[in-house]
């Protein structure tokens, strides 16, 4: 019952995200099925901080979108940023490597979007500089603040949704959470288990494996070969694109339901071809981990965590207002580093 209270309260956040101004949108997480609105103070740099983002990856679409958020409040504030990406999931010692990289350029914060779920000895590979954590939870780590929403609820909600679009029928669903010990990947699934808990709808089979497109496509042909009577692929974003493609030559069709938002997803949503997405507003946490840092640098306030509100996106809402600040706009190329000048903020 909490968690289906929980589901409506978001619902309501959600139903205002359009007319929600930065400081009434965000929301404190009390736990991983709990929000309260969040009212966030404003913010200006004393300086031109020097910032240290680290990514999995910038050929993920998600991460690009973090990245363009990073680079507009960059600018907007006045601090220098740096950018590295780790090129894939399960790159704990790249990533290590990458923050005694973040301190001899001389970071004052690090942005850490972790590739991996642990981050042995992260204390000492920071040192001194302050660790803003971005999207992904670090198990066992000591950060200064979190930035984003729990993946269990990115799991909780397309699972909730699902039960109230199927009336009672029932599904068979096959789940792509991504990699296994990566992300937020294992925390979805169970927010899916939870979700679903007593309705027609049944999880099938679980597919791990990398957010890579040729690896999930082989994933989905392997799993609808074992598993000829499933009738919803659940999951990563880059599952839900190779399930857009692999359906088209079924004869039943595939409901796809993505746990996140993409470039791709989005467009599948438009075209109809994708039943719902959530966005946790991507852009807009790349913006948020730039104040919280500044905030941490300047001995403000910050909680333990905040995010944007969550966007359930469908065919019928899905349009370029409502997503303004999950995706990055067309032709965005990454940006690895931005110095702060004078004449950058005119």
């Amino acid at each position: 019952m909490r968690a289906l209270i929980s589901f409506f309260f978001l619902i309501i956040i959600v139903s205002n995200v359009e007319t929600a101004s930065a400081e009434t949108g965000l929301l404190h997480w009390t736990r991983a099925d709990r929000a309260i609105p969040w009212r966030q103070t404003s913010v200006n740099a004393s300086k031109p901080w020097k910032l240290c983002a680290l990514y999995p990856s910038l050929k993920d679409s998600y991460w690009l979108s973090v990245n363009y958020g990073m680079q507009k409040a960059a600018k907007l504030y006045g601090v220098d940023l740096k950018v590295l990406e780790a090129n894939g999931y399960r790159q704990l010692a790249t990533q290590q490597q990458q923050m005694t990289q973040c301190r001899e350029w001389g970071a004052d914060a690090i942005l850490l979007g972790s590739s991996t779920i642990r981050f042995p000895e992260l204390e000492r590979y920071a040192g001194n500089v302050p660790v803003i954590e971005v999207a992904n939870v670090i198990r066992d780590a000591s950060v200064a603040t979190h930035v984003g929403l729990p993946w269990f609820q990115m799991g909780y909600l397309p699972g909730r949704f699902l039960v109230q679009w199927n009336k009672g029928k029932a599904l068979n669903v096959l789940l792509f959470p991504g990699p296994e010990e990566a992300g937020g990947s294992q925390e979805m699934v169970a927010g899916f288990r939870q979700a679903i808990k007593g309705s027609a709808i049944n999880i099938v089979d679980i597919a791990w494996g990398d957010n890579d497109i040729e690896v999930q496509r082989n994933l989905l042909q392997e799993m609808l070969e074992r598993h000829p009577d499933a009738n919803v692929v659940a999951g990563s974003a880059i599952a839900a694109e190779a399930a857009m493609g692999e359906g088209r030559n079924l004869t039943t069709p595939l409901t796809i339901v993505s746990f996140y938002l993409t470039h791709q997803v989005y467009r599948g949503l438009k075209r109809g071809h994708i039943l719902m997405a959530l966005s946790d507003q991507m852009a807009w946490q790349g913006e948020l981990a730039i104040t919280q840092s500044i905030k941490v640098l300047q001995g403000q306030p910050v909680p333990e965590n905040i995010s944007p509100p969550v966007l359930i996106l469908t065919h019928n809402n899905a349009d370029s207002a409502r997503v303004r600040r999950s995706l990055s706009p067309p032709g965005f190329r990454p940006v690895y580093l931005y110095q702060y000048t004078s004449e950058a903020k005119k």
